[in-house]
């Protein structure tokens, strides 16, 4: 076996929680999830796909290899900061979506996102995920460099 059986094709390193697409190709969850939130293709033959599905026999194999390659320390090390990416994505997209969904079809200031965030690092993934957001589930006026661009749900017919 070689070390490329074992990498996503994305981030170039061993799978951490690899998933599987509808084309067949896996990733880490991370690296799909990530790609997924800003294109539906895959990023390898750029099929149409769905959601991820956690492929446990990928990971179970990818484990097995880096333990035998004496690696493992610095897997583990890199499969928590995948899980501190993921979590503070994940709050980041909660945070959001809430936000938006409170008035259905009116626009809200980035700044009032971030205003009672006081985790800069969170702060600065809503940031990043409003950007990504854009075109895909939301629409915006204003600069997206600047904390008071306006945002709303894409397809949203009413302003404020």
């Amino acid at each position: 076996m070689r070390d490329e059986d074992f990498c996503c094709a994305v981030c170039l390193d061993f799978f951490v929680e690899p998933c599987i697409i509808e084309c067949g190709h896996s990733y880490c969850r991370f690296c799909i999830e990530s790609h997924l939130n800003i294109n539906e293709k895959c990023p390898l033959c750029r099929a149409h796909t769905g959601n991820p599905i956690r492929n446990r026999q990928l990971e179970s194999l990818t484990m097995s290899y880096v333990s035998s390659r004496n690696i493992s320390t610095e897997y583990y090390e890199r499969m928590k900061s995948y899980q501190k990416k993921l979590l503070l994505q994940n709050r980041a997209l909660v945070i959001i979506w809430t936000e938006l969904n409170k008035r259905p079809g009116h626009s809200t200031e980035l700044c009032n996102l971030v205003r009672n965030v006081q985790d800069e690092e969170l702060k600065s993934e809503i940031m990043w995920q409003v950007k990504q957001q854009v075109g895909v589930g939301l629409e915006h006026t204003g600069d997206l460099q600047e904390e008071n661009v306006t945002i709303r749900l894409k397809n949203s017919s009413s302003q404020q």
